[in-house]
């Protein structure tokens, strides 16, 4: 850079740093040692004030912000940092903060070159810009802020302007600097511009409002249908002042959009006219019997509503007219459209919910009937039920149907419940008697609990008169209820007794039997001729014997077992005598015999496990 400064200006320096002016005023700084050229300033060339401050200025797209390097935070509004120099700086880029600077340099001289070969140009200069203005001083920041953003507006600054833009049309305008610092000048710059934006952006609305309801004025004045297309509106308005006043691409889509809103707006009245043409055939029909065929439903709505049906357009095909013509018509108003009439569908759509009605009707009256049959069941079986809750006193848990239907045969209550469907008479003459001897058994229980737990003991001789006596002041039993359960009770005691005798009797016989195996075990062994006088000594001795303690039933045991000796000893010797006298056979026969006496001898009697003697 060579230490000339791109705005004229003297450099600053401090040792090899070496301060400059770009033409935009911002300053950086050149090492003449390094070559090196940044945007920040320099350590050397700070103040003591500024090295002990966090905050550092940046700039980006020409718009001024701060840095904090303490906490790493960023801010678009200038800290309060009393009598601090913030200089702008560029951060983050090494290669724009060397080449920035030298670019600008090489822009002016090449510019200034340009000049001088091509002369003096005659150019229209702004008044403004040719006659010198005083500097004027603003005592508050808002008036100078004010005065600033006037003189944009005279200079005709738009919001699409950038900074360097506005900067070559207004540097010489005195106002320019109404606002001392860069960072001033380019905030207010950054509002004026927002705000020219949003006023410019509005403008274009407004006009691209107005732009559209002319041009769908247009369109309502032009011969179309939903059938039209663009290149025919284009064709019949092409010259037209609100046809132009369009943009080329929006007409295209200004054109759907009014296709879109005529084809809602013509289907909407289309459909209005096509639900009351079904509204009037509906209330013609009526309500259709459930056996109506379709064939004769048809020709009656044909008859009524033919010239509400949807016509067939034919065309000749050498006069084939466009169908955007054809429907231009329709929006005359004595014209009828044609899509909007009935056709043979809508016919079937309303035969079938007419259908549809009559079969639901017919399924209503069908299961209001239903329903009604329904009750008049259940009122029979109610009616039936209190006629046999009339009764009940009279029934036990033991009472059959055969004994209660001669009472009742003739009565309206049962005549009544015959053949209809559900629970038959004896059913629920059945289920009362169930409920009847379970509350009986439930209230047997709970006397002979109370029996047990006051030690009152239930025989068969037991009177009733005692018992009822006994369940007054133990229990709550219904006292018609008394003299089953005492015949059940007393049943019950008679069933305990019997079982009790069988039991004494099981135990007898196992002793009699045990009594007879011991005399078979007895030795010297009993022979056929053993008398119970001559043997009744050592058999008083045995154990059976004495747990017995009935002489006359151990004698007729001893007697049978005797005479079951005998028939062994008859029943051997007639068997021998027909035996082979052979010596094998005899051995054999021997050894067989033997055997067979002693098993015989041992458990073989007349007299079998179990048997009573008489």
């Amino acid at each position: 850079m060579n230490g000339n400064t791109l705005s004229g200006q003297e450099p600053t320096n401090s040792g090899a740093w070496v301060e400059y002016t770009s033409p935009d005023g911002r300053a950086y700084f050149y090492n003449r040692d390094t070559k090196v050229t940044t945007w920040e300033k320099p350590d050397e060339l700070k103040t003591q004030q500024e090295l002990d401050s966090v905050w550092k200025e940046y700039a980006k797209d020409g718009r001024p912000y701060w840095y904090n390097t303490r906490t790493k935070q960023s801010t678009w509004t200038r800290p309060d940092v009393p009598n601090q120099p913030i200089k702008p700086t560029e951060p983050h880029s090494s290669m724009d903060q060397n080449n920035v600077p030298r670019q600008a340099m090489r822009r002016e001289r090449s510019r200034s070159r340009r000049s001088a070969s091509r002369g003096p140009r005659s150019r229209q200069v702004p008044a403004s810009t040719l006659e010198p203005r005083s500097r004027h001083e603003y005592k508050t920041p808002k008036e100078a802020e004010h005065a600033f953003n006037n003189m944009l507006k005279r200079h005709k600054v738009r919001g699409d302007w950038s900074w360097e833009k506005m900067l070559r049309a207004v540097v010489n305008d005195p106002d320019y600097r109404s606002l001392k610092t860069l960072s001033e000048r380019k905030e207010a710059f950054q509002r004026y511009v927002s705000a020219a934006q949003e006023t410019e952006l509005e403008q274009r609305r407004e006009e691209q409002r107005k732009q559209k309801a002319d041009f769908f004025a247009l369109l309502d004045t032009l011969p179309i249908s939903e059938y039209t297309r663009f290149r025919k509106v284009k064709h019949l308005a092409g010259e037209h002042k609100a046809f132009c006043a369009v943009p080329e691409k929006e007409r295209v889509e200004l054109f759907d959009a009014y296709v879109d809103e005529l084809l809602e707006k013509v289907s909407g009245e289309r459909r209005h006219i096509r639900t009351q043409h079904v509204r009037e055939a509906t209330e013609y029909l009526g309500a259709l019997p459930i056996s109506s065929k379709w064939t004769d439903v048809k020709d009656r709505l044909l008859e009524k509503f033919g010239d509400q049906m949807m016509p067939i357009l034919l065309a000749d095909s050498e006069k084939r007219v466009p169908m955007d013509v054809l429907y231009f018509g329709v929006r005359d108003k004595d014209s009828v459209d044609p899509e909007s009439g009935l056709c043979m569908l809508d016919l079937l759509d309303i035969y079938e919910h007419a259908m549809t009605d009559a079969e639901r009707s017919e399924s209503d009256r069908r299961k209001r009937e239903k329903d009604k049959e329904f009750r008049q069941q259940r009122q029979a079986r109610d009616a039936f039920r209190q006629l046999v809750n009339e009764h009940r006193a009279e029934f036990t848990p033991s009472s059959t149907w055969s004994e209660f239907y001669p009472q009742i045969k003739q009565h309206t209550a049962y005549t009544a419940m015959l053949g209809q469907p559900g629970s038959t008479p004896q059913e629920l003459f059945w289920d009362t008697i169930e409920e009847l001897s379970d509350e009986m058994y439930n209230e047997r229980k709970q006397l002979e609990s109370a029996m047990r737990s006051h030690n009152f003991h239930m025989h068969v001789d037991t009177v009733f008169a005692k018992v009822c006596e006994f369940a007054q002041s133990h229990c709550t039993i219904d006292a018609g209820h008394m003299e089953y359960i005492f015949e059940q009770l007393v049943i019950k005691c008679k069933r305990r007794e019997e079982e009790e005798a069988e039991r004494k009797q099981r135990h007898e016989r196992r002793q009699l039997d045990a009594f007879k195996y011991a005399l078979y075990d007895l030795r010297p062994e009993l022979t056929s001729d053993s008398k119970w006088d001559t043997e009744s000594a050592r058999i008083n001795k045995l154990a059976e014997y004495k747990a017995i303690d009935n002489e006359i039933l151990c004698r007729e045991v001893f007697d049978l077992v005797i005479e079951r000796m005998k028939e062994r000893t008859l029943r051997k010797r007639r068997d021998s005598g027909k035996r082979s006298r052979s010596p094998e056979a005899g051995a054999a026969d021997k050894r067989t015999r033997h055997g067979v006496d002693k098993c015989e001898d041992r458990g073989s009697s007349d007299l079998e496990e179990g048997e009573m003697v008489s």
